[in-house]
């Protein structure tokens, strides 16, 4: 059943509450009355038309239902969006705003060049969902699986990969170092498109990339898929093996997307909890669940310590794997 967080403000025109049922109330209420008495704003750091503009907008109806209050969308593009994300930062802690990106790609373009805000200090409302990441490969090396791939390289073969800007650079140093793959040259692609189009023609031989990206080129038989990079697997190939299955390191903190919500640094509890549960009530509806399946984006709703977990993972795990000057140095 889908809850309402507007019925919660029925609560507040009771009129003959004792000292107790107001103390119930505290978490709605919070020190200045009722919450939320004012439309909110969702901050998405890229531009319309994105997959993080996309699941907002889609979600802004029925999270407005749930709140009773209009959500206003504001794309604040630019500095690989660390712009919006800073203003989602230095904005007011009162829980009227919040923002909705991933914390993989975002993190590694600041570990490339890092802003004037401590990224870290952005505070988990929700994780909604995630998508794999993949290795999709040109169908004409008839390329069987990540262990092949590897061989390639390393025989001399082939010696390009590509990926997504300077942020899938991180996941082709992990498999230079971890998995003995000698690639020569990364080459930065600016969307999925021109990734699948770039395998597709052979200008790489193969390429990271994410896996709702990769259906066009899979089923036009134009590209094959080697490995799914998360031990979680992919909805969207699910009989693709993973690399852990094909006797490789686990790489889950570079080897999926999960696409988080955040809020400003300081934001209280009491304004977190409602926000999060009308959150959860519309994932979990059916207008976002029947989207989600029509459109092989899978969601599903995890809490505020979860999306804080997955970004300490990245902080703490890419140094480790990746140097970072290295890496700022081959993303120039």
């Amino acid at each position: 059943m889908t809850r309402h967080i507007n019925r919660r403000k029925a609560l507040t025109t009771i009129g003959a509450a004792t000292a107790t049922g107001m103390t119930g109330l505290a978490g709605c209420l919070g020190a200045e009355g009722e919450y939320p008495s004012d439309p909110l704003t969702a901050i998405v750091p890229f531009d319309e038309g994105g997959g993080s503009d996309t699941i907002i907008r889609q979600m802004a109806g029925p999270l407005s239902e749930e709140l009773d209050e209009d959500i206003r969308i504001e794309n604040v593009p630019g500095a690989g969006a660390m712009r919006g994300i800073g203003q989602l930062i230095t904005s007011e802690p009162d829980g009227y705003t919040f923002g909705k990106f991933n914390p993989l790609t975002t993190s590694i373009q600041a570990l490339i060049n890092p802003p004037d805000f401590e990224f870290q200090d952005l505070k988990g409302l929700a994780t909604i969902g995630s998508n794999a990441l993949v290795v999709i490969t040109d169908t004409e090396l008839e390329i069987e699986g990540l262990g092949d791939l590897v061989d390639r390289y390393d025989d001399g073969e082939i010696d390009n990969i590509g990926g997504l800007g300077a942020q899938y650079l991180p996941h082709a140093m992990f498999f230079k170092e971890r998995y003995g793959m000698e690639w020569d040259n990364y080459i930065q692609y600016s969307g999925g498109g021109p990734i699948n189009q770039a395998v597709a023609s052979g200008e790489v031989p193969a390429a990271v990339n994410a896996d709702l990206s990769s259906i066009g080129v899979v089923e036009e038989g134009n590209a094959d898929v080697a490995a799914v990079l998360t031990t979680s697997g992919s909805a969207v190939f699910p009989d693709v093996t993973n690399v852990t299955d094909q006797g490789f390191e686990e790489m889950d903190f570079l080897g999926q997307v999960t696409r988080s919500m955040w809020v400003p640094p300081e934001t209280p509890e009491d304004r977190i909890e409602p926000l999060t549960e009308a959150v959860e009530a519309t994932i979990e509806s059916e207008t976002i669940q029947n989207w989600a399946d029509e459109t092989n984006n899978r969601m599903a709703y995890g809490p505020p310590e979860e999306a804080d977990q997955v970004l300490e993972q990245i902080w703490t795990e890419i140094p480790d794997v990746v140097d970072i000057e290295e890496l700022r140095e081959a993303a120039e």
